[in-house]
């Protein structure tokens, strides 16, 4: 069979990543529904929100991988999904309630748009598997349009039937056809982690602005910033990026379409949901570092940094990108500084969690150099 890699584009394009703007707000706003609602069913209804947002939205990376982006159809159209978004985003903080209806019918429109552009642009197998993944994705979004008429218990059932009906694609054959270009994916996936990575640090500087100035918020900012910052270093270590595009690249065709699905689907909705709750936390403990914050603050910044850490060593993991067993211990380590947050100032947990992260970095780092200056040593077991 012929490879069609070379057909596909190799870089990110200015138009896509205009499309991705929209994504900050998507993230704020579901960060939103955590700081509003800041307990168990807060977080899962914003871990249900985001992934039937994330669904279409990481759809469209894979419209972008298939078509030309310099097409002036395929640029109006992204531009129109780009207002569609925008209006879901609008309504996710309340989609459980009196925005449903706004929720499903942009979810709607989010879905034609995606699924005429495939049909028109897109190359012949991956136009034929979209049809069988089409009617799946417009079912999904009926049902949301039906959550939207009511509230209570029926979202809680509405929802996750939703997701079901839409990811059940990822069983069939339908992505089979799609002949994934490396490069390009890769590289949009990690424009994607730097915007959610730019939410969080948002969020830290609308926390520090909502208080008086002082030492505890300069503490707050600097350390909250180092965390951020380590947590991308995690995901752009060394030379990760250009390992994973080598890794995609060598997989066969349903391999590629398959890492699609779950190291770049999957796995990067768990970073994301990570940075998430993350935020959330920031926000109720950046007021004053200095004073023990409240148990949700404590427990948000743990589960928040523990989970980025888990998705980030599965990424690893399946990608065959080095070692990952450290980060799945540091992300258990991470998680039980929710302890530390009861009892201690919120800046000793903060410290101990970018003293984590830094330990990650360095032994990864050194590990890293070892290898190679020393080349009898085997390759990496990328599940050691």
């Amino acid at each position: 069979m012929v490879n069609r890699l070379a057909q596909a584009a190799d870089r990110v394009s200015t138009v896509e990543l205009l499309f991705d703007l929209v994504f900050v707000f998507t993230i704020t706003q579901v960060t939103e529904i955590v700081v509003e609602h800041p307990s168990w069913i807060g977080v899962a209804q914003a871990a249900l929100t985001l992934a039937v947002v994330w669904w279409m939205y990481d759809a469209y990376a894979w419209l972008t991988n298939q078509a030309a982006t310099e097409s002036v159809v395929l640029r109006v159209g992204l531009v129109a999904a780009m207002a569609a978004f925008l209006l879901l985003a609008v309504a996710i903080p309340h989609a459980f309630g009196a925005s449903g209806l706004l929720f499903g019918f942009a979810y709607l429109a989010v879905v034609v748009i995606h699924f005429t552009l495939f049909a028109l642009l897109g190359r012949s197998g991956s136009a034929r598997s979209m049809l069988t993944v089409a009617p799946f994705n417009l079912s999904g979004a009926v049902i949301l349009i039906v959550a939207g008429f009511v509230t209570g218990p029926a979202d809680w059932i509405l929802f996750p039937v939703a997701l079901l009906v839409m990811i059940s694609t990822s069983f069939t054959s339908g992505p089979g056809g799609l002949d994934i270009g490396a490069s390009h994916f890769v590289e949009r996936h990690g424009l994607l982690m730097i915007i959610a990575f730019g939410e969080s640090i948002v969020s830290v500087g609308v926390g520090a602005t909502e208080h008086e100035f002082g030492p505890a918020i300069l503490t707050g900012v600097l350390l909250c910033v180092g965390v951020v910052a380590a947590l991308w270093w995690c995901y752009f270590a060394g030379d990760d990026d250009e390992r994973a595009g080598r890794s995609m690249t060598g997989a066969s065709v349903r391999r590629r379409s398959v890492l699609a699905l779950t190291a770049f689907g999957l796995d990067h909705y768990v970073m994301i949901l990570g940075l998430v709750l993350w935020a959330a936390g920031v926000t109720f403990v950046s007021g004053d570092v200095f004073a023990v914050g409240p148990p949700v603050g404590a427990w948000l910044l743990a589960a928040g940094v523990g989970v980025y850490l888990l998705g980030d060593a599965r990424y690893r993991q399946e990608l065959a990108l080095g070692p990952s067993g450290l980060r799945y211990l540091a992300a258990v380590v991470c998680g039980a500084t929710g302890f530390l947050g009861l009892v201690a100032a919120a800046v000793w947990q903060l410290v101990v969690l970018l003293a984590v992260l830094v330990g990650v970095i360095v032994t990864e780092a050194a590990r890293s150099q070892r290898i190679r200056k020393s080349p009898t040593i085997p390759s990496l077991d990328p599940v050691s």
